[in-house]
């Protein structure tokens, strides 16, 4: 008898290890989808962007400057975005620079 809830319990531990994992994985999965989606490439005033959220933040051609510069130019094609956004909703366009 002693034998036999000593195998039950291995398999309950095993299944739960099992289940523990599997719900791991589902959430590793879910978040790598949630990134590739946050994250992304995409053209905004003809030129490429890595973007957060739709929001471009970094001109992929200033990639061979210092990480100042690159945050620099981030913050300002960010706000760049943010004024043609808002340029949007008042029903006129706006062209604005970037780095």
């Amino acid at each position: 008898m002693s034998n036999f809830l000593d195998e039950i319990k291995k398999r309950i531990q095993v299944w739960h290890e099992q289940r523990a994992e599997r719900i791991e994985a589902d959430r590793q999965a879910a978040l790598d989808a949630e990134a590739r989606e946050a994250v992304q490439v995409m053209e905004f005033n003809s030129r490429l962007y890595i973007c957060v959220h739709g929001t471009p933040l970094f001109d992929i051609d200033i990639f061979k400057n210092s990480v100042a510069e690159v945050v620099a130019c981030g913050r300002s094609a960010y706000k760049d975005w943010k004024e043609e956004k808002l340029w949007e909703r008042n029903g006129t366009t706006h062209v604005s620079t970037v780095c």
